[in-house]
């Protein structure tokens, strides 16, 4: 026991050891903080997911009746609405199915007279990045059924970054910049149309990422920290015999 001690205190003399400690102490703590943090998402992914199912489940209403409090993605309505002419829009850096591309929004009013962004669908990008798809955009009242549905802001950016292009081409969908823009009070839902065979391709990801991938994440990262401290163990008791070996 002796000899342990005085080994450790020689180590502890030593400013390489204080930084080696200092430096494993700190890396463990960043990735048991990640895990921490993808457990957190992991359980707000988990409740949206409860909110969704609870709202694709709701009886069919008109979507003048529906009071827009809370969590509404995935609650379907029955629809009357009426496209306004040049308002058209193409999001940016959109995929589906592997191939990159733009999603097509164009401006509808509803029979109570609200603004809601209606959502096309996906258009291929074209070689040029000047040139534009030729959206066929409804010029005619659509009457049917709706989901409802936020598209998850980006955490890197969340402009709106609009482009003097016809159609407006954007690289985020911020309906608070867009309100501005357009000087129209737009609802804080797109609307996507649930109709067979539709002209183009609908992507549908409530949720990008569920709450299954943060979890395994999660683990990721406490068994990274977890193999770093038993890493930092070994070299302590492999340092302090080499120390005791010296002063023999």
């Amino acid at each position: 026991m002796k000899t342990i001690v005085c080994s450790f205190s020689r180590l502890t003399k030593q400013p390489l050891f204080w930084l080696a400690l200092l430096l494993t102490l700190v890396a463990i703590s960043i990735l048991v903080n990640l895990g921490m943090w993808q457990l957190d998402r992991a359980s707000h992914k988990h409740q949206l997911q409860v909110e969704l199912e609870n709202n694709q489940q709701k009886p069919l209403q008109s979507l003048g009746s529906i009071e827009f409090v809370g969590n509404l993605n995935g609650t379907v309505a029955l629809a009357n609405l009426k496209p306004i002419a040049g308002y058209y829009l193409l999001l940016d850096n959109q995929t589906y199915n592997g191939e990159v591309g733009y999603l097509a929004l164009q401006l509808m009013r509803s029979s109570d007279s609200k603004y809601f962004l209606f959502e096309m669908g996906f258009s291929n990008g074209l070689a040029a990045r000047t040139d534009l798809p030729v959206i066929e955009w409804l010029s005619r009242q659509y009457v049917g059924e709706v989901r409802l549905y936020r598209r998850s802001a980006n955490p890197l950016s969340d402009q709106l970054m609009i482009e003097e292009t016809q159609p407006r081409r954007i690289q985020n969908l911020n309906l608070e910049q867009l309100t501005s823009y357009w000087q129209l009070p737009l609802e804080s839902y797109v609307l996507q149309p649930l109709v067979a065979n539709w002209r183009y391709p609908q992507p549908w990801q409530p949720i990008p990422m569920g709450a299954e991938k943060h979890t395994g994440y999660a683990v990721q990262w406490f068994a990274m920290a977890l193999a770093l401290a038993v890493i930092g163990v070994i070299w302590l008791r492999r340092a302090m015999i080499s120390s005791t070996k010296e002063s023999l």
